[in-house]
């Protein structure tokens, strides 16, 4: 691909990805809090799906363009995988969202989760000056590299999985009586088609092996913050940019764009969930979109742990904030009805 064609290609892809973002409900923690609170699964297996989607054009494109795509390699040890999943897990939830809740929430207008950045670039560079990269050093390729018996393998389940995928997709959009056209034009989408979306185009991109994604970019800010060397690639200026194009012309098209002044209280949250999200980001490699469009597909093992660890983490969490809660109402219930005559 020449020097020219491909940062067209990512600005576009990009572009699309932070369209879809801000049309549907994407954030992995609202996935945890779909499970804890209604103890339904669909945003959770709409996540997984993703990685499915991703899969199934990520593996053909390193396979029949070995030059220009490549699946993410596995960094051997379970404990730096778990640890920075668990780590992340915990920012997101002091932050409020992941990096894609994060991404939708900027956008249309709330401030308070600007202070995410500074908190992700902050935490990068500290990872980076204690050296926990060095914890991920060793790089296996990934067993899907070549397209053998186990590369096959999973290519067929990947199409057969986003098969039923887009079916199921397909078939609920008709029942409710939306056209493709409509379901463009719609201001919402549901999560399985914004998360098809983002896996399929995703999947392309991180398949690139460019840092094209805004964590990638707070990342070298925060080596640049700590003195350590940075660069800002054409391809994570280009990405990035196209990215939040995308999610800013969704908001204002969707009418889902309102300014709204940032709050201290949310503000030092997200700029300390922010700062322990970069952090793990330094040693899992990566967040929740790398790991769901990149490790994942690629059956990257520590991208696995990591990313079952995280929801571990937010689910753990978000189950025993929702335990207190109601025990303090039962406790206030109790005790308003001990008070009457």
């Amino acid at each position: 691909m020449n020097s020219l064609l491909l940062p067209a290609a990512i600005a576009v892809l990009a572009f699309a990805v932070g369209f879809a973002s801000q049309r549907g409900s994407v954030c992995g923690v609202l996935a945890a809090r779909q499970i804890v609170e209604t103890g339904r699964f669909s945003r959770l297996v709409a996540f997984v799906t993703a990685s499915f989607w991703a899969m199934a054009v990520a593996l053909p494109l390193a396979w029949l363009l070995p030059g220009t795509f490549s699946l993410a390699p596995t960094h051997p040890g379970l404990l730096p995988a778990l640890a920075g999943g668990a780590l992340y897990g915990l920012g997101t939830i002091v932050n409020g969202a992941c990096v894609f809740g994060t991404f939708s929430r900027i956008l249309s207008g709330n401030l308070s989760f600007l202070a995410v950045l500074p908190g992700i670039a902050t935490g990068a560079g500290l990872g980076l000056s204690l050296g926990l990269p060095l914890l991920r050093s060793e790089k296996v390729a990934s067993p899907l590299a070549e397209p053998g018996p186990a590369g096959l393998a999973a290519e067929a389940i990947a199409i057969v999985v986003v098969i039923a995928a887009a079916v199921a997709i397909v078939r609920s959009h008709r029942r409710a009586g939306l056209g493709l056209a409509f379901v463009l034009r719609a201001a919402r989408w549901r999560t399985s088609f914004s998360m098809m979306v983002i896996g399929v185009l995703g999947g392309v991109l991180f398949a690139t092996g460019f840092p094209w994604s805004y964590p990638s970019f707070l990342r070298q800010a925060g080596a640049a913050a700590f003195g350590l060397p940075a660069s800002f690639a054409l391809a994570t200026l280009v990405g990035v940019s196209s990215l939040v194009a995308g999610g800013v012309v969704s908001a204002l098209a969707g009418g889902r764009f309102a300014w709204r002044a940032p709050r201290l209280v949310q503000s030092l949250r997200c700029l300390a969930g922010g700062t322990g999200m970069g952090l793990a980001a330094t040693f899992v490699p990566g967040g929740n979109d790398s790991l769901l469009l990149g490790a994942l597909p690629a059956m990257a093992w520590h991208g696995a742990a990591a990313y079952v660890a995280m929801m571990a983490v937010q689910l753990g969490l978000l189950a025993a904030a929702k335990a207190w809660k109601d025990r303090a109402a039962r406790a206030w219930a109790t005790a308003g009805s001990g008070a009457r005559p």
